[in-house]
């Protein structure tokens, strides 16, 4: 069952420029990154990518299940996100569920 909460959340921080979307434009920020979601169909390389960024940022790192990342931003060929706003990352976890898949758990100040 898709949470569309995930959704609507990813659509809040979209609206309040409190995304970034792809691997590059994500490494362009300095800091303030609180969750990062990599998609299940991610290539190795990717996810290995993604798992630095996350360690750079002191971040959790999710992974998508049953969905895109480009369906949840509605950008092609993307496969990381990055919520910058944590609040919206918190309430993105608390309703993970199923969706979402914890892959590396970063504390972030």
């Amino acid at each position: 069952m898709l949470n569309n909460k995930i959704f609507s959340y990813v659509g809040f921080a979209k609206r309040a420029l409190k995304l970034k979307a792809g691997t590059n434009a994500i490494k362009t920020v300095k800091k303030g990154v609180y969750l990062l979601i990599a998609c299940e169909t991610a290539s190795q390389n990717a996810i290995k990518e993604a798992k630095k960024l996350s360690e750079r940022f002191g971040c959790p790192l999710y992974k998508t299940c049953g969905f895109t990342v480009e369906n949840l931003v509605n950008k092609e060929n993307c496969k990381l996100v990055a919520i910058l706003e944590p609040e919206l990352a918190k309430a993105i976890i608390n309703n993970s569920g199923e969706d979402l898949k914890d892959i590396s758990g970063g504390i972030n100040e």
